[in-house]
């Protein structure tokens, strides 16, 4: 289990596909010797959260936490670059826009996070439609 720091193994950064700058919704890097730190010698993998791409990142594509995001449910202040669109609550858990996400930026960010979720739907009809073509759709679905 690692023991890395939140701040390593889940660091801010602008997605090359979308250019929304936030944690990623899923991470995989090496640790060091000690397993207390990432090894940065080696690329993080890491999935963009908003539009869903995959990319590889390294010690220089991450941004400092300069700036904190005060969530809107349990009023917990989260560390956060100020160009954050995305910020993930350390008290709660809410993932919610963040400092940067005013304006064009949020109407970016929404239009990103639709087109994903529009094409994750997509996925799953053409998935039905090739399961019940093949007779293996369960009844319960729809």
């Amino acid at each position: 289990m690692s023991s890395a720091p939140r701040e390593e193994s889940h660091p801010y950064f602008a997605c090359p596909s979308c250019g929304i700058v936030g944690e990623p919704d899923s991470v995989d890097y090496a640790l060091s010797a000690d397993r207390e730190h990432v090894d940065w010698s080696v690329p993080l993998k890491v999935s963009c959260g908003s539009c869903r791409s995959y990319s590889q990142i390294t010690r220089t594509d991450v941004l400092d936490r300069d700036a904190g995001h005060a969530c809107s449910r349990c009023g917990h202040r989260t560390a956060c670059p100020a160009r954050a669109d995305r910020v993930c609550c350390r008290g709660c858990g809410l993932n919610e826009p963040g400092p940067a996400a005013t304006g064009a930026r949020a109407e970016h960010l929404g239009d990103v996070e639709r087109a994903a979720d529009q094409w994750a739907v997509a996925q799953v009809r053409v998935a039905k439609d090739d399961a019940r073509e093949r007779g293996t759709l369960p009844w319960w679905t729809s």
